[in-house]
């Protein structure tokens, strides 16, 4: 723990979410509970400081990936049981079939999951930290990511019918995990989080202790460079809406008034329309295929560009985009 990393314990958290959310403690919020030592003390940290006004649970998603889920769920039911807190288990169907990581595949699997359960204006509590913030973007940034990556995860966020928040990103793994180790907390140890063969655990494993040696300051700096990309990307937004409402024809966009854009701005443009749409954004290449030889192509050759199931065609002097399955 570096000397500016604020201590965690359950005033300091109720005192961010004093300044992350309107009207707390008047609230309903519900943690996201793996059972993992970061939720564990989020979900602790919670009930210690509940207020009578403050309706709170956890829910568990079971992934059914791993030999000892079933265990896992009836540790976090009897771990929420002790606290008082009320507790939902729900098995996750992960699709093993789609080309995509495992990893990712349960992830999306877990937020529909969430983003169905969500109730009007409730707040769904992750438990991800300042050193899971450098991970991201170090990850993404190795991935070539643009603005919209390097930005990572925000404090919080519209979810559905409600909103997402991540209380714990201002502070570090070491001080969650002392003040759980204090109160002699109970979670779980996945011990695949130390195979290194998944990148991010390899990074967490090799890399950032190095990295914190030499830069102790490196998780708030990163942090800090994610909120001015966030705020860049919001710009950026701003503009792309401008010009997507410019070439809208209905659901489609119209070549001529995306040809009368700078290139710059038409790339921003299409990925902002294929997002806002649902869809994946492509990777550079499509994005420039789209941006270029589409439009630049002749009307009666209907030139198409397809990835993740989504295709983006031109018909005539109009671009659509339609899924694929």
């Amino acid at each position: 723990m570096s000397k500016s990393d604020p201590a965690f314990d359950a005033e300091w958290l109720e005192q961010r979410l004093t300044q992350l959310l309107a009207g707390f403690p008047a609230r309903s919020l519900c943690v996201a509970f793996s059972g993992g030592v970061d939720s564990t003390a989020l979900l602790a940290a919670l009930a210690v400081r509940k207020h009578t006004q403050t309706q709170l649970r956890a829910i568990h998603i079971n992934h059914g990936l791993h030999g000892e889920a079933r265990r896992w769920s009836a540790h976090c039911k009897a771990f929420a049981s002790s606290l008082e807190v009320p507790f939902k288990a729900i098995v996750a169907k992960v699709d093993r079939s789609s080309g995509t990581s495992l990893e990712a595949e349960a992830r999306k699997a877990r937020y529909e999951i969430f983003a169905r359960e969500l109730g009007d204006n409730e707040v769904l509590l992750t438990a991800q930290h300042e050193d899971d913030q450098l991970e991201t973007v170090l990850l993404q940034l190795f991935r070539g990511a643009g603005l919209a990556g390097i930005a990572a995860m925000p404090d919080i966020a519209r979810f559905e019918r409600g909103w997402l928040a991540r209380p714990l990103l201002p502070v570090s793994r070491a001080s969650i995990e002392g003040w759980a180790r204090m109160r002699k907390l109970p979670w779980i140890e996945d011990e695949t989080n130390v195979d290194e063969r998944f990148d991010r655990n390899y990074l967490r494993r090799q890399l950032l202790p190095l990295l914190k040696a030499r830069w102790p300051g490196a998780g708030r700096a990163v942090s800090r460079s994610a909120r001015h990309a966030a705020e860049a990307q919001r710009l950026l937004n701003a503009l792309a809406l401008a010009d997507v409402e410019r070439a809208a024809e209905g659901d489609c966009l119209s070549v001529k008034a995306l040809r009368a854009l700078s290139s710059d701005r038409r790339r921003n443009a299409l990925r902002f329309w294929i997002v806002r749409q649902g869809a994946q954004a492509p990777n550079t290449s499509r994005l420039e295929e789209l941006a270029g030889p589409v439009l630049d192509a002749r009307a009666e050759a209907s030139p198409r560009v397809e990835w993740n199931g989504v295709a983006v065609q031109r018909q005539n002097d109009v671009l659509t985009l339609r899924r694929l399955r």
